[in-house]
């Protein structure tokens, strides 16, 4: 517990505040909600389904908007809602300016919206634009002939001088080839997932205007951002140039799995290509139509994602934000990781449009990362990583039930290879599992079939493991102590913390085994300290003033009796807010 703890009327940080409630107000000003957002992701097919399918659906999350709201997150990601064969978790669409039977009607998004409006929740729609499902009706009509008004609105190529493949480009998703023959045309098509996932063709105009209509059809609905699915991969090399080997002093691009024969080779013509920025333009320009909408864009596949995902966020032209793969690496968390990963983003990015994730659909659950269920880290491991990563500056995306502490699904122990429905997983396994055990359902309650996740407790499309069912939502929420109300009190306090929703931040030099970061705006100096290790761990606190402790967020830490030496409790965190010094 925390030494010398003030009565609750005589709280410092109440009763002697170092900034106005005019700062707070304006650091979350007009046109920059997106800068230091939380955005919680959720796929509607696994979050709560009213009884129309195996999976969720609209009017289930519109059920539970109002848990998404009391959490304290800034926006609401909704992954893809559009008519789709459902091959990839509706990333093969058929009909980018509908909503699939599956999740509803367009009312039913229309009153979603709404919703989120009222409980003060911006809502990020996900836009699949690199490829389409080989069912859409653009590819049925361009794979028809080489002469139809569709038919360069694909990657098409004739075969190679041995009849096979034009060039040596691979699939993101199996290593092999990434192109496919098509008899009617006598040529390949090119695909960088799927092969039920056809590359469209950014290089033709008309492809680029019939998406900036589908964009401006959806922000006339309302929504206040668009999410980039695989927005580097937008671009080809027109040219159709093998991509380079990649020699062992090469550097291994970051967000692939070493053993994906896809990283033998340099990223250089199939995709991540410069003239996508160029084609980003117009679609900046129509966004800033819609005042207080952005873009978020995925760029995690490539050299370095760092370093390209601010390219595409860099001036006024590109993107608002874009997430990248600092926070994936498969390591051991440590200080010395944050503080690397920290300075390099910040030099990359300065002062804006970086965004973090940790789990997420694509790449497993935050409980999961830096071999997590190997290493088997204490409850207090996570609860420390909650105000951790709250406090990085930029936008930060929280995968749904990573606020529960949920683990991925064991496969085949809890997910029987006959259940799997990945794609990626099914092709690949047993070598590569795939992406369903973070894509599992929302344990809603413990006590109810499947968890709560269907209303009329029909099988869901995938099974909840029973270890999720202890840390349902019912189960936590009448926890104080919980991991869900440790995120819920980190991110209404960080709401109301002007230099973590627009400010600049710092480094520290601190210890080896305690990753600390200044955060500033105005008058407010918020300092944020991180014991990062399974042991005390003391800190001099002369270096940084006079400091005013915020004791309410209950995290394991005590001061000596002169209150200027700090015992860090193993995987704890420390606040407090610096004295503002008047000049003289």
């Amino acid at each position: 517990m925390n030494a010398r703890k003030p009565q609750w009327w005589r709280t410092p940080e109440i009763n002697e505040p170092a900034w106005t409630w005019k700062d707070a107000r304006e650091s979350t000003r007009h046109g920059t909600w997106w800068q230091n957002a939380v955005i919680y992701e959720l796929s509607p097919w696994s979050f709560q389904s009213t009884g129309k399918g195996p999976g969720g659906d609209l009017p289930g999350v519109i059920r539970r908007l109002e848990y998404v709201a009391a959490l304290g997150v800034d926006a609401v990601w909704l992954t893809p809602i559009h008519p789709s064969p459902m091959n990839d978790l509706a990333y093969d669409v058929v009909d980018m300016g509908g909503v699939a039977p599956e999740f509803g009607t367009l009312d039913d998004f229309r009153r979603l919206v709404a919703i989120c409006h009222n409980l003060n929740l911006k809502v990020v729609l996900d836009a699949v634009w690199s490829h389409t499902s080989n069912e859409h009706p653009w590819f049925r009509e361009s794979r028809q002939s080489r002469e139809n008004d569709k038919a360069d609105w694909y990657v098409w190529a004739d075969p190679g001088e041995d009849g096979g493949p034009p060039n040596n480009w691979r699939s993101a998703f199996t290593g092999d080839s990434g192109w496919k023959y098509c008899e009617t045309r006598g040529q390949y098509y090119f695909f960088n997932f799927l092969d039920s996932q056809p590359d469209l063709n950014w290089h033709c105009e008309a492809v680029r205007e019939a998406i900036l209509g589908y964009a401006r059809y959806w922000l006339d609905l309302g929504i206040d951002g668009l999410r980039l699915d695989a927005v580097n991969f937008y671009a080809h090399d027109p040219s159709l140039e093998d991509n380079p080997p990649r020699d062992e002093d090469d550097p291994m691009p970051e967000g692939i799995p070493p053993d994906n024969p896809m990283v033998e080779q340099q990223f250089t013509n199939s995709f991540c290509r410069e003239e996508t920025l160029d084609y980003l333009e117009p679609l900046r320009r129509l966004v800033d139509d819609y005042p207080d909408t952005m873009l978020l864009g995925e760029v995690t596949l490539s050299e370095d994602s760092v370093e390209l995902a601010a390219e595409y966020a860099r001036g006024s032209d590109r993107l608002h934000l874009a997430y990248h793969s600092a926070l994936l690496a498969d390591r051991p968390m440590t200080a010395a990781f944050m503080r690397t990963t920290l300075e390099r983003v910040t030099d990359a990015f300065g002062e804006g449009g970086t965004c973090w994730i940790v789990g997420n659909h694509d790449y497993g659950r935050l409980r999961s990362r830096w071999g997590g269920d190997n290493r088997d880290y204490p409850e207090r491991f996570y609860h420390m990583m909650a105000g951790l990563l709250l406090v990085l500056p930029g936008a930060f995306c929280l995968w749904q039930g990573d606020e529960l502490g949920l683990p991925e699904a064991r496969i085949p122990e809890e997910i029987s290879e006959d259940q799997l429905r990945d794609p990626f997983g099914k092709a690949l396994y047993p070598d590569v599992v795939g992406r369903d055990g973070s894509r599992t359902p929302m344990p809603w309650t413990a006590d109810d079939p499947h968890g709560g996740f269907s209303t009329d407790g029909s099988e869901p499309w995938l099974p909840i493991p029973k270890r999720h069912l202890a840390r349902a939502v019912d189960v936590q929420h009448k926890d104080p102590d919980s991991l869900l109300n440790r995120w819920r009190r980190m991110l209404h306090w960080r709401r109301l913390q002007p230099a973590l929703t627009a400010g600049h931040s710092d480094v520290l030099d601190t210890p080896s085994n305690v990753f600390g970061v200044l955060r500033r705006h105005r008058s407010q100096q918020l300092l944020c300290l991180f014991n990062l290790s399974d042991h005390d761990q003391p800190v001099h606190l002369d270096a940084f003033g006079e400091l005013r402790h915020i004791h309410r967020l209950d995290y394991d830490w005590s001061l000596d009796e002169d209150g200027r030496v700090l015992r860090m409790g193993p995987w704890s965190a420390f606040f407090a807010n610096i004295r503002h010094q008047e000049s003289a």
